[in-house]
C-alpha cells in the first residue's frame, strides 16, 4: 500500500471477510494459529515479462498453475495489484495452514515456481530464460506430461547454458552491509594471496600481508577480515576465480593446499573489536608484514587484521575472552563479599529508602562469610552464611 506505486488496487480476497488489506492479513494470521509452523503465510508476486502482451491473462494463468502445483486452490488469500514504472504486477499472500492444521508442503518451491513460469512463457510466446534449475525443470515437465514445454525449453538451448551464479548469497549481502567491506575487494585480495603462494603456509603469509587472516571454521578454513568476520575460504577463492577467469578453483584444490596447516579456531581470542591491538600480547601471533596500514576492512588507526587474543582469564580490555566472558563475570560476583553484593543491590532502591539498612550493612562488614555448600540463589550464585565463631 506504499505511495511509491503509481496505482494500487486491492484484489478480491478469498475466504476472508475483512474489507481492507490490513484486516485481511490479520485474518490470515489468526487462521494460522492452529498450524505447527513458524511461517504460516506465503507472500509472492507475479511480474510478467514485457514480451507478453496479455499481462492480465498471463497473471491469471500463472496463479492457476501455481495453486495446482502447491495444492492451494482452496486456501484463503489476499493481495494487491501494483502499477509502477509502466509495469503491472500482482502480490498475493496465502495461508499455508489447512483447516485440519496440516501445513502446505513448499519443498523445492523455487524450482517448482520456475516450472510454472516456463509453462506461462511457452503458452504466451515469451522467450525462455536461463535458470540454474533448468535441467530439473525439464525433467519435471516430462513427468507432468508437458513434453511440449520440455521440448521448447530444450530447443532454446537453456539446458546447456552455463548456470548463472549469484554475485552473493543473501547472507553474504547482509554481512557486506554490516561490515561495510565490498565482497569483490575481499575476493580479489584472497585470490591474489592464493596465486602468490604455493602451499598453505605461503597462503597464510600472503593473507596476513594483505591485512587478512586464516582460521578454522565450522565448515573448514575461513578467511577473516579486519572486522573479525569469517568467510569460507573455498567459496571465497572459488567465486573470485569464477568471476575473474570464468573457471572456478575447485573446493577440493583449496582444501588440499590447506590440509597441512594447524589453524586456530575462529573465535578463540579473535574478535573484530580487538583490531589494531598490540600483537605482542599474544605470544602465538606475529605482526603480519605490511599490515601496519589498514587492511581489508580494518578499523582503527593501527589497522591491520592482527587481533591480540590475550591469555585466557586475563583482562585485555575487550573481546570474548580475557576475563570478559559470562563465566568470568559470575566468578567475580561469587568472589565478592556478601556486604558488597548487598550494597550493590541497595543502589537500585530510590534515594532515602535504604537509610534504615545502613546500620545493618555496617555490622555485616565486620563479619566473615562462607559459601553454604550446595545452596544457591535464583541466579545460581552460592548463598553465603556467617562463619561460626569458635571458643
Amino acid at each position: 500500500m506504499k505511495p511509491e506505486n503509481d496505482e494500487v488496487v486491492v484484489i478480491p480476497a478469498r475466504g476472508l471477510g475483512s474489507p481492507d488489506i490490513r484486516g485481511q492479513i490479520q485474518e490470515l494470521r489468526a487462521l494460522s494459529l492452529g498450524g505447527r509452523t513458524d511461517r504460516p503465510i506465503y507472500h509472492l508476486h507475479v511480474d510478467p515479462e514485457d514480451a507478453i502482451a496479455d499481462n492480465a491473462g498471463a497473471r491469471a494463468r500463472w496463479w492457476a498453475l501455481f495453486e495446482a502445483e502447491f495444492g492451494l486452490a482452496s486456501q484463503p488469500y489476499c493481495g494487491v495489484e501494483h502499477f509502477k514504472k509502466d509495469r503491472r504486477h500482482e502480490h498475493r499472500v496465502y495461508s499455508l495452514v489447512r483447516p485440519d492444521g496440516r501445513v502446505v508442503d513448499l519443498a523445492h518451491d523455487f524450482a517448482r515456481r520456475e516450472k510454472v513460469s516456463r509453462i506461462v512463457e511457452f503458452e504466451f510466446g515469451a522467450p525462455a530464460v536461463r535458470s540454474k534449475h533448468a535441467r530439473a525443470i525439464e525433467k519435471a515437465l516430462r513427468a507432468d506430461g508437458r513434453d511440449d514445454v520440455a521440448d521448447w525449453l530444450q530447443a532454446s538451448g537453456k539446458l546447456e547454458a552455463e548456470r548463472p551464479v549469484a554475485r552473493a548469497t543473501p547472507q553474504e549481502r547482509l554481512i557486506e552491509e554490516r561490515t561495510g567491506i565490498p565482497l569483490d575487494d575481499l575476493r580479489a585480495a584472497a585470490l591474489a594471496a592464493w596465486r602468490d603462494s604455493a602451499d598453505g603456509a605461503g597462503f597464510l603469509e600472503a593473507l596476513r600481508a594483505r591485512g587478512l587472516d586464516l582460521r578454522e571454521g565450522r565448515s573448514g578454513p575461513v578467511v577473516v577480515d579486519g572486522t573479525g568476520t569469517a568467510h569460507l575460504a573455498t567459496r571465497l577463492i572459488g567465486a573470485a576465480a569464477r568471476r575473474q577467469d570464468g573457471a572456478r578453483i575447485p573446493a577440493a584444490a583449496v582444501k588440499k593446499r590447506l590440509a597441512g596447516l594447524t589453524l586456530t579456531a575462529h573465535g578463540d581470542g579473535h574478535d573484530g573489536r580487538q583490531a589494531g591491538r598490540d600483537p605482542h600480547r599474544d605470544p602465538g601471533r606475529q605482526a603480519a608484514p605490511g599490515s601496519a596500514g589498514g587492511g581489508i576492512g580494518a578499523r582503527g588507526d593501527a589497522g591491520g587484521a592482527e587481533h591480540a587474543g590475550g591469555a585466557p582469564g586475563a583482562h585485555d580490555g575487550g573481546g570474548r575472552h580475557g576475563g570478559r566472558g559470562v563465566g568470568d563475570a559470575l566468578d567475580r560476583l561469587v568472589a565478592r563479599p556478601a556486604a558488597v553484593r548487598l550494597r550493590a543491590r541497595l543502589r537500585m532502591l530510590p534515594p532515602g529508602r535504604n537509610a534504615a539498612l545502613a546500620e545493618a550493612l555496617d555490622s555485616m562488614r565486620a563479619r566473615r562469610w562462607i559459601a553454604v555448600p550446595g545452596v544457591t540463589d535464583i541466579w545460581g550464585l552460592p548463598i553465603q552464611g556467617e562463619r561460626p565463631r569458635l571458643g
